[in-house]
C-alpha cells in the first residue's frame, strides 16, 4: 500500500491495529489527530466521506456558477488548494489566462480564516520569476478572491507520475529545475518566509521550461524559529525536527527540497514506506532511496548534505544556489557530452540522451579541487594548493539596497579571469572576460543568452560555448537580443529578431550567436544597442544602424522605421570624426573627437534637451548643455530623462523630474539642463539612468542614488522614521485584516513603499 497524504480526522473511529503498530515510536504522538487514508475504506467510512465530499462539491459548484466576474470569462475548474477552489478565467482586456482562487470565509473557523489571510500577506510579498505571480485580490460577499498566474504545464507531481520508470530524467534537466526551485526558496528565505509545504504537487510548470513554486496557504513569515505544535504539510516531505516536534526553521524547507530532488531522480518518493511508523523511522535515520547510477557523484554528495539529520549541517538554499549547484555543473561540464533538449514539460519530450560513463569521476572526497572539474562551472570550488602567487581577478557583486538595508552577494564567475565589460538591458546580463570568453545569465526566453536553448531564467552565469573559438572584446544587449563584437571586428548576434535587431536581413530569431553577414568584411570597433535598434562604428568613423524605431533613432531618414540589416548612416558635414556611439531606448547619440554630441530619436520628457515642444528628430542634431563644461564624456538615457557625464567628473541631468530623478532636491518641473550640485565636490566615474531614478559611482568608491523606487522594508516602520523621505500609508496589522475582511483590499497598497531620495545619497560606500 502506498501512503497517501495526511489529513485531519472527521469524526472517524481510530484504527486500533494501526495505533498498536506505532506505539513503539514516541514521536508519533504528534500525529494523534491525524490519520491515513486507507485504500479500501469501510462502507460507513465511504458513506461519510462521500457525504462530506458531496456537500463540499455542492458548495464549490454554487460558488462557480454564482460568481460572475466583470471583465473575465470563466473557463474551468483547475483544482482545489488550501481552503478553496481554483477556477481558470480568461481576462477579456488582454486575453491572458489567470487562476482565481476562491475561499469561502464564512465556512472557515477563526484559525483557518487567519491562515487564508496569511496566504494573501505572504503571496503579495513575493515577486520572483520562479514563484507563481500574485496579480491581486478582493472580497466579494463572503468570498475571498486571489488572482494569480496560470501555469499551463501542470504540476511536477503530474509530470513525474507520467514518466516511465525505465526512462530517468537527464541530469541537466533535473539540475535546471532544481536550480530554479533553489532560487525561489532562497528568495523566500531572504524575505523571512518559510514555505512549510514544499512538495512536487506545489511545484507548477510552464511549457517553456519554467518551474514555479505555489500554494502558500500554510507558509510562515519568520521572526524567530517556528515551534511545530501541529503537523503541517505532507508526511513524505517532513524533516526529522518536524517529526520530533522540535523548533524548525528554513532548513526544513531545504530538507523538503532534497525530497523533491530525490523524487525527480528516482521517479518515486525519496522516503518510501507502507505505514506512518515506517515512514517516520526512515526520516529520523535519513534512510532515503539512493539515486540511480546514471547520476553524478557530485549530485549524490549534495543530496546527502541536504538530508543531514542535524539541520545545522544542511546547506542553506542560498548556499545551494551559489556554491553547490555550480559545483555539480562543473562536474557535468567535463564528463557529459549533453545536448540541451527542447524545454517542454511534456513527459514524452524529456527522454535522456545517451551519457558516456567510461570517463566518470572519482568520488568528490578524493580530490574536490582537481582540474577535472574545470571547464563547465562559474563558481570558485577551491584553490590550487600549489599556487603561491596572488591572482589578478575581478569579483562581480549584486547589490540589494532599500532604505537602511543593503547587502552584497558575489556572482560566481571564473575565479582567475578579469571582467572586461558587463552589458545589461532589462533582466539579462552578459559579461565579457579579458581572455575573450563570454558568460551570460538572467532571462533567456528569446534565446538572448546564446546557450542554444530557451531558458526563462538562468540564475548562474554560464559560458557561451558556441563561440569558444572566437575572442570577444565587447557586447551590447537590447530587448531580448545580444550583439557581440570580436577582436577581428566581426559582429555576432542572437536572440529575438522580431524587430530586425540581429541584422540578418530577416526576422528569424537565433539561439546561438551568428555573424552579421553584411558587416563580415567591415571591421567594427564599437557596437551599441537600444531596446529595439543597434548602432555600429568602424575604425574610419563610419556608422551603421539597424532594427526598429518609430521616432527616427535609426538616423536613416523620416520614412525608414525598420532596417533588417545594417545600413550606413549618411552623416552631416558637421558630424565628423565620430569616436563613440550610444543607443538608448528609441534614441541614438554620437560623440565626436572634438567633444561634440549629436542625437536623434525620441525626445520624450525633453530627455535630449531639444525643447518640450519637440517630440523627436530623425536627423542628427547637436546637444547643447553647459557652455562652461561642454565636453561630454558619457551619457545614460532612460524613458523620460537622461544624465550626461561631463569632463572633470561633473554630472548634468535633462528631462522629466516627477520622481526626483534629476537630483536637484525636489520634484518640480525643470525646463533646462541642471548640474547635480550635491556631487560637484566629488568626481563621478559612471552614471546609469532607470525609469524613475539615477545611479552613479564616484572615485571615492561609492554608489550614489537619487529618485524614486519601489521596495519593501524589513518591518512596519520606515528605516529612519522619516515621513518626508518615504511617503507611504501606515500598514494595517494582519490581525486587523483577519478580523475585518473588508480591509483586505487596503493591505496590498500598504505592503509596498515608495522610497524617494531627493538629494543624492550613498547607498554603498
Amino acid at each position: 500500500m502506498e501512503l497517501k497524504e495526511i489529513h485531519r480526522k472527521h469524526s472517524r473511529e481510530p484504527n486500533t491495529e494501526q495505533l498498536e503498530a506505532t506505539d513503539d515510536l514516541s514521536v508519533l504522538s504528534r500525529f494523534q489527530n491525524l490519520s491515513l487514508f486507507v485504500e479500501k475504506p469501510t462502507q460507513q467510512e465511504t458513506s461519510n466521506v462521500s457525504s462530506r465530499d458531496s456537500v463540499q462539491t455542492t458548495q464549490q459548484e454554487q460558488h462557480q456558477h454564482a460568481l460572475d466576474l466583470t471583465g473575465y470569462r470563466k473557463l474551468r475548474s483547475v483544482g482545489q488548494g488550501s481552503f478553496g477552489i481554483a477556477i481558470l478565467y480568461e481576462r477579456q482586456s488582454d486575453g491572458q489566462q489567470v487562476v482565481m482562487k476562491q475561499i469561502a470565509l464564512s465556512n472557515l473557523a477563526k484559525p483557518e480564516r487567519e491562515m487564508a489571510m496569511n496566504e494573501v500577506k505572504v503571496f503579495s510579498k513575493l515577486h520572483h520569476p520562479n514563484i507563481i505571480a500574485y496579480l491581486g485580490s478582493s472580497v466579494r460577499g463572503d468570498l475571498l478572491l486571489i488572482e494569480m498566474e496560470y501555469a499551463d504545464g501542470g504540476t511536477l507531481a503530474q509530470m513525474l507520475a507520467e514518466r516511465n520508470q525505465s526512462e530517468p530524467l537527464p541530469e541537466r534537466f533535473v539540475l535546471n529545475m532544481f536550480e530554479q526551485l533553489a532560487s525561489a526558496i532562497s528568495y523566500m528565505h531572504s524575505q523571512n518566509i518559510l514555505h512549510r509545504d514544499l512538495k512536487t504537487a506545489n511545484v507548477f510548470l510552464h511549457g517553456k521550461g519554467t518551474v514555479k513554486v505555489g500554494d502558500f496557504g500554510i507558509s510562515k513569515i519568520m521572526t524567530t524559529n517556528v515551534h511545530a505544535q501541529t503537523v503541517l504539510g505532507t508526511p513524505y516531505y517532513f524533516s526529522p525536527e518536524m517529526c520530533e516536534g522540535k523548533e524548525y526553521n528554513e532548513k526544513s524547507d531545504v530538507w523538503a527540497l532534497g525530497c523533491i530532488l530525490g523524487e525527480m531522480c528516482c521517479l518515486k518518493k525519496a522516503f518510501m514506506a507502507t505505514n506512518l511508523s515506517e515512514l517516520v523511522g526512515k526520516i529520523m535515520t535519513a534512510e532515503y532511496v539512493p539515486l540511480p547510477t546514471n547520476y553524478s557523484d557530485s549530485l549524490r554528495h549534495v543530496l546527502g548534505l541536504m538530508f543531514q539529520i542535524d539541520p545545522i549541517a544542511r546547506p542553506s538554499a542560498s548556499e545551494l544556489l551559489q556554491y553547490w549547484i555550480p559545483f555539480i555543473y562543473r562536474n557535468l561540464g567535463s564528463v557529459e557530452s549533453f545536448q540541451y533538449e527542447s524545454h517542454s514539460f511534456n513527459a514524452h519530450n524529456t527522454k535522456s540522451s545517451t551519457v558516456e560513463q567510461k570517463n566518470r569521476h572519482t568520488p568528490l572526497e578524493d580530490n574536490p579541487n582537481s582540474s577535472i572539474y574545470g571547464e563547465g562551472s562559474t563558481a570558485l570550488i577551491g584553490t590550487d594548493t600549489k599556487q603561491t602567487l596572488p591572482v589578478d581577478r575581478t569579483v562581480l557583486y549584486q547589490l540589494h539596497a532599500f532604505g537602511a538595508f543593503s547587502s552584497l552577494a558575489p556572482l560566481h564567475l571564473p575565479p582567475t579571469i578579469k571582467i572586461k565589460q558587463i552589458a545589461t538591458r532589462g533582466q539579462h546580463f552578459v559579461a565579457v572576460m579579458d581572455d575573450g570568453s563570454v558568460y551570460s545569465w538572467g532571462e533567456g526566453d528569446k534565446g538572448q543568452l546564446g546557450h542554444d536553448a530557451l531558458e526563462t531564467w538562468h540564475h548562474i552565469p554560464m559560458r557561451i560555448h558556441a563561440i569558444k573559438q572566437r575572442k570577444v572584446v565587447s557586447a551590447a544587449v537590447g530587448d531580448g537580443f545580444t550583439i557581440l563584437c570580436t577582436a577581428s571586428g566581426t559582429l555576432l548576434a542572437c536572440g529575438d529578431n522580431s524587430n530586425g535587431c540581429l541584422g540578418q536581413g530577416n526576422k528569424a530569431s537565433l539561439l546561438v550567436p551568428k555573424p552579421i553577414a553584411k558587416l563580415e568584411h567591415v571591421p567594427i570597433v564599437q557596437v551599441a544597442s537600444g531596446t529595439t535598434h543597434v548602432l555600429a562604428l568602424t575604425e574610419g568613423g563610419i556608422v551603421y544602424s539597424w532594427g526598429s524605431s518609430s521616432n527616427g533613432a535609426l538616423a536613416l531618414g523620416k520614412r525608414i522605421h525598420v532596417a533588417l540589416e545594417p545600413e550606413r548612416i549618411i552623416l552631416p558635414q558637421l558630424v565628423q570624426n565620430v569616436r563613440e556611439v550610444y543607443a538608448g531606448p528609441d534614441c541614438s547619440i554620437l560623440f565626436t573627437r572634438q567633444g561634440d554630441c549629436y542625437c536623434c530619436g525620441s525626445n520624450a520628457g525633453n530627455r535630449l534637451g531639444l525643447g518640450r515642444k519637440v517630440s523627436g528628430t530623425a536627423t542628427l542634431r547637436q546637444i547643447h548643455l553647459d557652455a562652461k563644461r561642454s565636453k561630454i564624456v558619457a551619457v545614460s538615457v532612460a524613458d523620460t530623462h537622461a544624465a550626461f557625464l561631463i569632463e572633470g567628473g561633473f554630472l548634468i541631468t535633462v528631462g522629466d523630474n516627477t520622481s526626483g530623478q534629476r537630483g536637484v532636491g525636489h520634484k518640480c518641473e525643470l525646463l533646462q539642463p541642471t548640474i547635480v550640485r550635491e556631487l560637484q565636490s566629488r568626481y563621478v566615474l559612471n552614471v546609469k539612468c532607470s525609469q524613475t531614478y539615477t545611479v552613479a559611482t564616484t572615485d571615492d568608491n561609492c554608489v550614489v542614488l537619487w529618485g524614486t523606487r519601489l521596495g519593501t522594508t524589513d518591518g512596519n516602520e520606515d528605516p529612519d522614521g522619516s515621513v518626508a523621505r518615504y511617503n507611504s500609508e501606515q500598514r494595517p496589522s494582519l490581525a486587523t485584516v483577519a478580523n475585518s475582511t473588508t480591509a483586505l483590499a487596503n493591505i496590498l497598497s500598504s505592503l509596498y513603499k515608495h522610497e524617494t531620495i531627493l538629494v543624492p545619497a550613498d547607498v554603498l560606500a
